[in-house]
């Protein structure tokens, strides 16, 4: 398996250089004579950020549950580190959304080297409450916090909690 590493991109970027330059000169000129301020415009984009949720980095999961393949994260280590590639690559990304369960650290301070090293953070944590974990009496299938049922609800809180 290729992995992608600093001299492919290094290599691949200064074959693109020139055609971008060249491209993103027609354009501009096209964006000025419709009275755009292109350099305003590219500082707001270079000061935009983006938070990767971890259950993009793979199949992710449904209220049926994951059903993951191939090539895909197995753990937050390898999650994090698919965002420092994916920072790398648009220097957009600043941070990662975590999805609980999927992404409860076990070691919570070896998460919090890794994230130092690449320059991360976390900015949210997403809670699973559409999966059911075997109690039908409970379902999330119609809801979760919204539900109609006094129960699930109390059991989605406490999930969140």
């Amino acid at each position: 398996m290729m992995m992608i590493n600093s001299e492919i991109l290094g290599s691949s970027e200064h074959e693109q250089r020139k055609v971008h330059a060249e491209r993103f000169a027609v354009l501009k000129g096209q964006l000025e004579d419709e009275g755009v301020n292109v350099e305003s415009l590219v500082q707001e984009l270079m000061a935009l950020e983006i938070e990767v949720p971890s259950w993009a980095l793979g199949t992710g999961g449904t209220r049926f549950g994951r059903f993951p393949i191939g090539g895909e994260p197995a753990d937050l280590y390898q999650k994090i580190e698919d965002v420092a590639l994916l920072k790398k690559l648009t220097a957009s990304v600043s941070s990662i959304s975590l999805h609980i369960p999927w992404d409860i650290p076990k070691d919570s301070k070896a998460i919090l080297d890794l994230l130092n090293e690449h320059g991360l953070r976390i900015d949210s944590v997403n809670s699973n409450t559409f999966q059911d974990y075997g109690d039908p009496a409970a379902s999330y299938k119609f809801g979760s916090l919204c539900h109609t049922d006094a129960g699930v609800r109390r059991k989605a809180i406490d999930h969140n909690i």
